[in-house]
């Protein structure tokens, strides 16, 4: 807050932002205004840190308002620059109860993470589901709106009584085609019977589903087993 009030002009530099990094180190920054946006104070400082201090990993950032020395939330481009280096870096904000530390991550739930091309997707999957998969019953999934792609897959199933497990598999083949278009081989694929009882589970993960509604067949084999 000092350094913001410090060099507060009114204009162009009016919020500083400041890194703690795991030695203890503070490294500071100064927002520059432009009619582009121009940097933040918390970019300015991370800029500072790469040229100063770049093997002393940054741990929490906060940002103060130099015309009154106040803690300012991040900005949205900030919260994302800051996921991009580690989604557990912590913020310094202001909530009801005063001044606390929230991750990047729970600042931007729902974060573009470039790190996410480096695992496998995740298929969640019905508990009750388990055992025939692990049996090789169920070879495949039915989904709407949930698009999948070819490659490395984690099953994952979360159970009611909290536990969560998860199966490496790989996906081999993605095909979308409509409900009435479904056949009795696509219904032993998923680990049933017959189509009747691949249409009954159908109307019970997805209620008011149409015959004529394109749904997306998604077959895999178990990796880990």
């Amino acid at each position: 807050m000092h350094h913001a009030r410090q060099w507060n002009d009114g204009a162009d530099h009016t919020v500083a932002g400041g890194l703690l990094t795991a030695s203890g180190r503070v490294v500071l920054g100064l927002n520059t205004h432009h009619f582009l946006g121009g940097p933040c104070g918390e970019v300015a400082a991370v800029s500072n840190h790469a040229s100063t201090a770049p093997d002393d990993p940054i741990v929490a950032v906060a940002a103060s308002y130099g015309p009154i020395g106040e803690i300012i939330a991040p900005c949205g481009k900030c919260r994302q620059v800051i996921f991009d280096i580690s989604p557990s870096i912590r913020f310094v904000v202001r909530e009801a109860n005063g001044l606390t530390a929230r991750t990047a991550e729970e600042l931007l739930p729902f974060a573009y993470d470039w790190r996410a091309a480096e695992h496998p997707q995740r298929i969640y999957m019905w508990e009750g589901y388990e055992s025939t998969i692990r049996a090789g019953e169920k070879r495949q999934t039915i989904r709407i709106d949930d698009p999948f792609r070819l490659g490395r897959a984690d099953l994952v199933f979360e159970k009611e009584c909290g536990e969560v497990i998860s199966i490496a598999a790989t996906v081999t083949e993605v095909r979308s085609v409509a409900r009435s278009e479904l056949t009795d081989e696509d219904a032993n694929r998923d680990g049933f019977d017959t189509l009747s009882d691949l249409s009954a589970a159908l109307d019970l993960h997805y209620p008011g589903l149409q015959a004529s509604s394109t749904v997306e067949v998604v077959a895999f084999m178990l990796t880990d087993q």
